[in-house]
């Protein structure tokens, strides 16, 4: 499978499988490591999920009886089939930004975009130099097209597609946000982010952010959906080597060391 290893985390359900090691992510030249290497997570209809990713998105997909792996761009994304659970989760793929005018129509043509006060796009607060356009995936999961600042110096390809770089954020569950993202960055040494408060807190850079929030914070730019209580797993890039933290026992973060 795209020439990685799949194995599954311990101390996580066995049915949630991610891709760890290689050489595929390129390392951050000045050395500040943190990219998401894999996001595990459970769906209820496999099929249908393949279908969007693949169909809709026109992503790669590797899949077989009950598990698929979604290849977005430097990043993976598992699925397995699981039972359904309270929530939806929130997955953002990366976008250059000289292709964000064009993603946008493109993803319009193909889902409904997900608009506040009648806007479609999004433009990050201040230090997040970035926008973005929302909709909904399988199982009504928040996904988001970012296109970052950061990114303006890579080069578009020919494809008819958006190029999509990574998985930028993913977001995460927890009861105390404060505790959660201490723990990231004193255990993982992962840096803090813009706009914490007590219900909000993204950690990482701009290559890569856990997004930390409160299972009764709405995700935005929805009404109504609130974060999932499924299992998930996920793996980065990390100055510190095979480390493993669990947020709860259904969340754990692992850390893959870099080589420059």
């Amino acid at each position: 499978m795209f020439g990685w290893v799949a194995r599954t985390v311990e101390g996580t359900s066995p049915a949630l499988r991610f891709i760890v090691g290689g050489s595929l992510v390129p390392i951050n030249a000045e050395g500040a490591v943190m990219k998401i290497l894999n996001v595990a997570l459970t769906v209820h209809d496999l099929a249908g999920a393949v279908r969007f990713y693949r169909d809709v998105l026109g992503m790669p997909v590797d899949q077989d009886t009950d598990h698929a792996v979604v290849s977005a761009g430097s990043s993976r994304l598992s699925l397995t089939q699981g039972d359904a659970f309270n929530g939806v989760h929130h997955l953002a793929f990366g976008i250059l930004p000289s292709e964000f005018e064009r993603a946008h129509a493109w993803l319009g043509a193909r889902v409904p975009l997900l608009a506040k006060n009648g806007q479609e796009t999004f433009a990050g607060s201040g230090g997040w130099d970035s926008r973005s356009v929302y909709f909904l995936g399988p199982e009504d999961i928040i996904l988001e097209f970012i296109a970052r600042d950061a990114d303006a110096n890579l080069e578009t390809g020919d494809q008819e597609n958006p190029l999509i770089l990574s998985i930028s954020e993913i977001g995460i569950a927890v009861a105390d946000v404060p505790s959660a993202a201490e723990r990231l960055s004193t255990e993982l040494g992962l840096p803090q982010f813009f706009d914490h408060d007590e219900t909000f807190a993204p950690v990482g850079n701009h290559d890569g952010l856990l997004i930390l929030v409160r299972p009764d914070r709405l995700w935005f730019p929805t009404d109504s959906l609130r974060a999932a209580s499924g299992r998930l797993a996920v793996g980065i890039e990390s100055a510190i080597e095979n480390t493993q933290l669990d947020l709860t026992p259904a969340i754990s973060i692992t850390t893959v060391q870099g080589t420059h």
